[in-house]
């Protein structure tokens, strides 16, 4: 069964929620502009005694994703950390458990917005093309720069020889000035079609919630909610990790009727808002 009951932001959420692990992008931001209300509902919910954990399915670290918040005007003021699908990618690589393909000099391939290479730099590997790499990171979509089906056919011949993929934005939607486009968990979605070994990291897989659980003090799971506009991410990932969930109307939903809304959502019993306030 699913379900949704609507309240008016977060002064309304039941006074047991103590932590709120909150998305970023369509949720605090467009990827443009802040939202107007967030700011001001962040602080007075941190101000009354409430944790904020910036949950983000970005490829580059919390560290960046604080940088850029901050141009957005959110500060420590906002929220106590940031913890993102980049910081689990990384966290894999540097304890061995992202396999030999991503070891010190590997030959690997980055696949992502052309010229950045999402803080891997420092992991020693050896940057190649796809056709010749052990092991593919699969940051970003290039969306809407270039068309995404693109990409997929430039990764294809690797995937079909059973490339591993590191996937660590997980999105399958993203916002961009040109309205929402496909995001990099949709090309390793068809990448593992193919026949690639894919891993995905961030939400809603469990480990970037165990880091942000983690972050937070590890607080018992009743106190905790899940904040975002995603139901496939944000809300799935709560549901797996048995929290609670809030579900904001914006961002990639901003053009989705009560129907298709209701048909996104993962069972359960979930709180939604028209915008973060």
């Amino acid at each position: 069964m699913k379900s949704l009951q609507s309240i008016n932001g977060l002064s309304e959420l039941p006074p047991h929620y103590r932590v709120i692990l909150l998305d970023q992008f369509g949720t605090m931001h467009d990827g443009q502009t802040p939202y107007p209300k967030a700011a001001a509902a962040l602080r007075l919910y941190r101000q009354n005694g409430g944790k904020v954990i910036v949950l983000s399915n970005s490829a580059k670290t919390g560290q960046h994703n604080r940088a850029r918040l901050g141009k957005f005007g959110f500060n420590d003021e906002h929220f106590d950390a940031v913890v993102t699908s980049g910081d689990a990618t990384q966290d894999a690589i540097r304890h061995g458990t992202a396999g030999d393909s991503f070891k010190r000099g590997a030959c690997v391939h980055i696949s992502g917005k052309v010229g950045d290479d999402y803080g891997f730099d420092p992991f020693g590997f050896t940057i190649v093309t796809a056709e010749n790499a052990d092991g593919i990171i699969l940051a970003a979509s290039q969306e809407p720069d270039r068309d995404w089906r693109a990409q997929v056919q430039e990764l294809s011949a690797a995937a079909r020889r059973g490339v591993e993929i590191l996937v660590c934005n997980p999105d399958f939607e993203m916002l961009t000035p040109q309205g929402i486009r496909p995001s990099a968990g949709a090309i390793g979605r068809e990448l593992s079609m193919l026949g690639a070994k894919v891993r995905f990291f961030g939400k809603p897989h469990p480990d970037i919630y165990q880091t942000a659980l983690r972050v937070a003090g590890n607080p018992p799971l009743e106190t905790v909610i899940a904040i975002g506009d995603s139901p496939e991410h944000d809300l799935l990932g709560a549901h797996q990790m048995g929290l609670a969930g809030v579900l904001v109307r914006g961002g990639i939903l901003s053009e989705s009727n009560e129907e298709e809304i209701i048909a996104r959502l993962p069972n359960g019993d979930w709180y939604d808002m028209a915008e973060l306030s």
